[in-house]
């Protein structure tokens, strides 16, 4: 796990839908879509839809190419 230096935190691992929409800026549905297509991997534990940092990292990059 990595430690956040500026409030000696642990930094989140995985995000949900919402948090993902919100960091990123853009709207759920286009979370969704993304996740649709295969572009975002996610990770399911019981009901609840996580996106893994690393993945939302390797996304963004993909964007930029």
């Amino acid at each position: 796990m990595q430690l956040n230096t500026t409030k000696d935190k642990l930094q989140k691992m995985a995000y949900s839908v919402r948090e993902v929409s919100e960091l990123v800026g853009v709207c759920e549905r286009k979370i969704h879509y993304e996740i649709e297509k295969g572009k975002l991997k996610i990770a399911r534990i019981g009901r609840r839809v996580l996106i893994r940092a690393i993945e939302v990292d390797r996304w963004l990059s993909e964007a930029e190419k």
